[in-house]
């Protein structure tokens, strides 16, 4: 690969130019975003190219003459730019959250199988291209749904997850988005009312290393995880409403009078098993 584009810069777009900077320096590294990311001092040492998202026909040049384009924005700018850049570009990816709406934008379209959905299980409680890290893929899972997509611009992706560390596995469209309802999402929003919970109850000068662990990721960005919600809402509310359930039999066992502990200790065992597979 001698081109690289990359739209969006935050923290996953700047880390893997920061990874392919690393693994492969002669590759020309095209970073497109809006003026203040494009202009920042770590976009600038990062890639070799600066482009304001807003100069279309100069975006559009750039996706042409790259061999792949990595769409690393929220989810709504990824579904609202993906028609357009893949009018031009040879083979494009992205890293959004979820995968069903997204590839709905380019049904039908005539190189929709040169776009191949991806999805990196990589990131951090807070972003911004400030916080990038060459070694953030480095043996971390990046969810591929490559079901429609040309062989050949799959293996175009699989290049690029080869050169920062990851590892591949494909899911369907469908699967992806049950999968990362449960690892993901979900776990947002828990994380995020434990911390409310805690907060309220002043409990917080009690907090150790679980409650940390616990809620490392809560309060997530509004501007990311709105999108997320909405294109991911009935498989998330699966996944809260059968926590529900669990917790509800948890708890209702230790309202008893003595307290019955089957459920919670059942749901232990039960976790560590899963935990040792």
């Amino acid at each position: 690969m001698k081109r690289l584009a990359i739209f969006g810069f935050g923290l996953i777009g700047a880390s893997i130019a920061a990874a392919v900077r690393k693994a492969e320096p002669k590759i020309h590294l095209i970073a497109i975003d809006l003026p203040k990311a494009v202009s920042s001092q770590q976009v600038r040492a990062l890639t070799d190219e600066q482009i304001d998202s807003t100069n279309r026909a100069r975006v559009q040049s750039a996706v042409a003459d790259a061999e792949l384009c990595v769409l690393a924005a929220p989810v709504a700018v990824i579904r609202a730019e993906l028609p357009v850049l893949l009018e031009a570009a040879e083979v494009i990816t992205d890293c959004g959250s979820t995968k069903r709406s997204i590839c709905a934008a380019v049904s039908g379209l005539p190189r929709e199988r040169y776009f191949v959905p991806g999805h990196p299980m990589a990131g951090g409680p807070e972003g911004g291209a400030a916080r990038a890290r060459a070694d953030l893929f480095q043996q971390q899972t990046w969810l591929l749904c490559p079901e429609n997509s040309e062989p050949e611009a799959l293996a175009r992706v699989e290049r690029l997850l080869a050169l920062v560390g990851a590892k591949s596995v494909h899911l369907s469209v469908e699967a992806h988005d049950r999968a990362v309802a449960y690892t993901s999402h979900a776990p947002q929003l828990v994380a995020s009312a434990l911390s409310v919970l805690a907060t309220r109850a002043g409990a917080l000068p009690a907090a150790g290393p679980a409650y940390r662990g616990t809620t490392r990721s809560a309060g997530g960005a509004e501007i990311m995880w709105r999108d997320i919600f909405a294109a991911n809402a009935d498989e998330i509310s699966v996944v809260l409403r059968e926590l529900s359930n669990e917790l509800e039999r948890v708890a209702t066992g230790l309202e008893a009078s003595p307290a019955d502990l089957g459920a919670a200790l059942s749901l232990l065992e039960q976790a560590r098993s899963a935990r040792g597979k």
